[in-house]
Order: C-alpha cells, then structure tokens, then sequence
C-alpha cells in the first residue's frame, strides 16, 4: 500500500508519528524520502540545503550546432575552468518536457529567486551547451534547495522497524543527484525492503 505523506506546518513532527500512521493504514513498509524534512524528523543535523538555480528550455529549442551532434539529447556537465566551477557548475540536463540548464551548488544559501546576474549567466550556459538563445526563451525557472549530505543515507531503520513491525528505509541526501540517481535508488529500496526480490 502506498501513501502521500506531507512534512510542514500541517504534517508530521516526528517519524514515530509518521510510522504510526502507516502502521494505522495497514502499510507493512515506510519509505522515509522527505528530503530536507529529514532534518527535522530524524534529528540529521548533518543534512543541509544546497541552492541550485535552473533556466528550462522547450526540448525541441532551436540549437546553434550546426550538425548531427545534438541529434540524441544527453547530459551534459562541466565545474572545469573556463565555463564552470564547483560552486558554478555549467550542465544541461533533458527532463520531461524540457532541456533544465544550471546552476550553482551554495551550502547553506538562502536566496529563493534567481537574481539578474544569475539568470544572465544561465542564459550564456544555455548558449555554450548548444541552444540557440537568440531563437529560444527559457520557459520557466527554479530556484530551490536540495538535500545535501556528506553521504547519502539509504539504510533500513533497524530500531523502528523491530518496534513497530513496518519496515522503515531512510532514504535522502542525494543533494543535486536526485534526478539522476532516482530510478537505481528506487529499484535498490524495492530490494532492500525484500518487495520484489526479481527487481534489476
């Protein structure tokens, strides 16, 4: 059985509450994958936000290369000099709908819009990974926070899942990573919480 859990103002103050709700509603396992909600459920200090900053481009933007190069869409990222650091780093990644171009990697920041100076640089990443920006606009932009740990935590909760009899996996801390890493993490918690035990 799958739920939706909320971690905020109206939702869980602690995992035992939130285990006890599973528990209410019949769930023989808890994914914990709250990201910086973390922080506060589990008392993980050692889990921050890290700002990134991203411009969307239609996927099907016009591209200023002018052969077959670009014909498949893929990743593409560099912290190298001269276009990027590790602070700064310059990438493009296709998802969904959209081509997303970053970024930046801030611990500990705390600006929720991007500034002028910033979106001006997006722009110019855009123009280096090969859209043509005098064609295309960006149509949307983010700036937000993700989970950054020292290590990712992905681990079954042993104490909490011998006291409550639902099997709790933690799992967060992928920081930048988590649209890249997804779909392996997803099939390795199916693993380790035993549902699948043909998941490849």
């Amino acid at each position: 059985m799958t739920i939706d859990v909320d971690v905020g103002m109206e939702g869980y103050e602690s995992m035992a509450e939130m285990v006890d709700d599973a528990t209410e509603k019949g769930c023989d396992a808890l994914v914990n994958c709250t990201g910086l909600g973390s922080s506060k459920l589990c008392n993980d200090d050692t889990l921050i936000g890290g700002r990134g900053i991203l411009l969307h481009y239609e996927r099907n933007c016009a591209r200023n290369i002018d052969d077959d190069s670009m014909e498949h869409d893929a990743a593409i990222l560099t912290e190298d000099g001269p276009w990027g650091s590790s602070t700064n780093p310059v990438y493009i990644i296709p998802r969904g709908d959209v081509n997303v171009v970053g970024g930046t990697y801030y611990e500990g920041g705390t600006e929720t819009t991007l500034t002028d100076d910033e979106r001006k640089r997006l722009v110019q990443n855009a123009s280096i990974l090969g859209i043509d920006t005098t064609a295309a606009s960006p149509v949307g932009e983010w700036a937000g926070f993700r989970p950054v740990r020292k290590t990712a935590k992905m681990e079954i909760d042993e104490e909490l899942s011998v006291k409550s009899g639902v099997k709790v996996l933690h799992s967060y801390g992928y920081g930048g990573s988590g649209w890249t890493v997804y779909t392996g993490v997803a099939k390795d918690s199916v693993k380790m919480l035993g549902l699948n035990k043909d998941a490849n």
